[in-house]
This record gives C-alpha cells, sequence and structure tokens, in this order.
C-alpha cells in the first residue's frame, strides 16, 4: 500500500501505468489499500469531533459524544466504501463505448487508487474547521481529479483528446457522488447529536 501512496503522489504517471500492469483484483486493493485509506478521515473525524468539536468560525463549538460518533463513524466509513465502488461502476459504465473496455474488476481498482488524495485529505479532520476541511478537501479533489486525466487515457488505451472528455465526464460523476458523500458527512457530524 505505502508504495502507491507515495508513488502516486510523487510520480503519479508511472505508478498509474504500475498499477495497471500489477493487475490488482477487488478484494486485493480493498484489503490493502482502500480498507485502510478510507480510515484516515473516518479516524481524524472521530477524534476531531468528539475531543475538539465542529468549528463554523463564529466562536461556537458543536461537540458530538463518542457514543454518536461511533455511529456516525460506522456509516461514513461504509459509504466511502460503497463511493469507491461506485466510481468503478460508473467508469466502467461510461467506458462501454471503447473497443479496449477494461473489466468491472479494473475500473474499481482503478478508482480505488485514484481516491487516494480524498482520503489523505481527511487527515485534516482532526482540527474540524469548516473552511479549512473544505479548503484541503478542495485539493484532494483537484489532485484526484488530476489523477483521473492523467490515468484514464493509458487504463482505457484512447488517444489523449478522447481521454480528455472520459474524464471530464468521469470528474462530472465523481463530483455528483462526492457531494453527496459531503451533505450526508455534513448532516451526520454536524448534526449527529440531533439526529441519532
Amino acid at each position: 500500500m505505502g508504495n502507491h501512496v507515495w508513488g502516486l503522489l510523487s510520480h503519479p504517471g508511472p505508478e498509474l501505468q504500475q498499477i495497471q500492469r500489477e493487475r490488482e483484483t477487488v478484494s486485493h486493493v480493498y484489503s490493502h489499500h482502500v480498507f485502510l485509506m478510507a480510515l484516515i478521515p473516518v479516524v481524524c473525524s472521530f477524534i476531531g469531533t468528539t475531543q475538539l468539536g465542529w468549528n463554523f468560525g463564529d466562536g461556537q463549538k458543536l461537540m458530538v459524544s463518542m457514543f454518536t460518533a461511533s455511529y456516525i463513524a460506522v456509516i461514513f466509513y461504509v459509504l466511502m466504501l460503497a463511493a469507491v465502488a461506485l466510481m468503478g461502476r460508473i467508469i466502467y459504465w461510461m467506458a462501454r463505448r471503447y473497443d479496449s473496455r477494461p473489466t468491472l474488476n479494473s475500473c474499481i481498482v482503478f478508482a480505488g487508487y485514484v481516491a487516494t488524495p480524498m482520503f489523505l485529505s481527511g487527515i485534516v479532520a482532526l482540527y474540524p474547521m469548516v473552511w479549512l476541511c473544505l479548503f484541503v478537501g478542495l485539493i484532494g479533489l483537484c489532485y484526484s481529479g488530476y489523477l483521473l486525466y492523467l490515468g484514464i487515457p493509458n487504463f482505457l488505451n484512447i488517444d489523449h483528446r478522447e481521454g480528455f472528455l472520459f474524464s471530464s465526464s468521469t470528474l462530472a460523476m465523481g463530483v455528483l457522488v462526492l457531494e453527496l458523500l459531503l451533505a450526508l458527512t455534513v448532516l451526520m457530524w454536524g448534526y449527529g447529536t440531533k439526529l441519532f
């Protein structure tokens, strides 16, 4: 896992090609990468919201109890795991018009690695200040988009112009999935004390 994370951050092009050559299974990428990476935002959010509380910038802090945070953390974790699989299915569905159509397995593996910057940006939830979390999350989204644009042409074996269009469509779908995940996250972590 650590090798791919560092490679995706330091030299993403060759690392994505290496990932494609390895032909990992979904169970392998989940057990060695996604399960662990998805814990970063969950654990950081749990610690930040129970120990420091959400800071909305107006001087008030909203603390979440340990009991409530435990339930929210489990739901948040499952939602992130499902989001990776959903993005893999979206890539698979959108790639159906190309001759070199990848397998569903490879699409989910690709989605798992492209989500790495988003998972890493979850570290900022240790200090849950809303504007800071949004800013760092935006950086993670931009880098995930960069990995998508970099990896799709090689992944599908298509020219860069078509890869750009495909990546743009995939990124748009990914942003929709992310917005849904963020909305659910804000509801759970921000209003968890009232909902649960």
